[in-house]
């Protein structure tokens, strides 16, 4: 027979570890609504941006890329505000939240972002070219967010600012890429980007864990 005393401690952890999932869970709900049309605004604004310049594919990268990690910045002093844990149903106390919710937000805007170019571009090409888009172009954004996330996990000024580099020089190289690569290669670039995009999921769930445990 288990002790009373037993049974109530169980009770008790139970009830707060299962209340700490329910508002993580509505907290990255919050995160989701608040993140998704964010992205779909900053898609258009970079769109109107880069009808008023030359047209360059560089100055476009230069600026798209910019607009991302002054996102990420943006966000992240917001974070540390009372509005943003109101917005965000960040629990006080809860370590897991402040640590995530940060990274997570500008990532799924720049998720946004990246469908919503995708889209608009089928339903102007409607052609099996979406195919290598979604295989190169997308992960182009999604990798870039996720050295942007990374980089601010980092403890050094210089190590952000290199994988901020980093970040731009990887788009940047890619998309002169996608004009000289024949249509196979470019299904192979695509599918390492994937890998990449693996590789830099995998690592940044490990830089959050050992943030949440410090």
């Amino acid at each position: 027979m288990i002790p009373s005393s037993t049974r109530y401690e169980n009770d008790t952890w139970s009830c707060s570890t299962n209340g700490t999932r329910g508002f993580e869970y509505r907290s990255s709900l919050a995160a989701a609504a608040f993140s998704l049309p964010l992205g779909v605004a900053l898609f258009f604004l970079v769109r109107q941006m880069e009808t008023l310049g030359p047209g360059s594919m560089a100055i476009n990268v230069l600026l798209e890329e910019a607009i991302k990690i002054i996102l990420f910045i943006g966000l992240i002093l917001a974070a540390r505000t009372r509005i943003w844990k109101r917005i965000l149903l960040v629990e006080k106390g809860n370590q897991g939240g402040r640590v995530n919710l940060p990274l997570m937000v500008p990532v799924i805007c720049i998720v946004a972002f990246a469908i919503t170019e995708n889209l608009l571009y089928f339903l102007s090409f409607p052609t099996s070219s979406i195919y290598r888009r979604l295989l190169y172009s997308y992960p182009i954004h999604i990798n870039t967010a996720l050295l942007y996330a990374l980089a601010f996990t980092l403890p050094s000024a210089l190590k952000i600012t290199l994988y901020f580099i980093a970040g731009v020089l990887y788009h940047l190289g890619l998309n002169y890429l996608s004009l000289r690569l024949p249509p196979a290669a470019i299904y192979l670039v695509g599918l390492g980007n994937l890998v990449v995009l693996l590789l830099l999921y995998w690592k940044i769930r490990l830089k959050i864990a050992q943030r949440s445990i410090r």
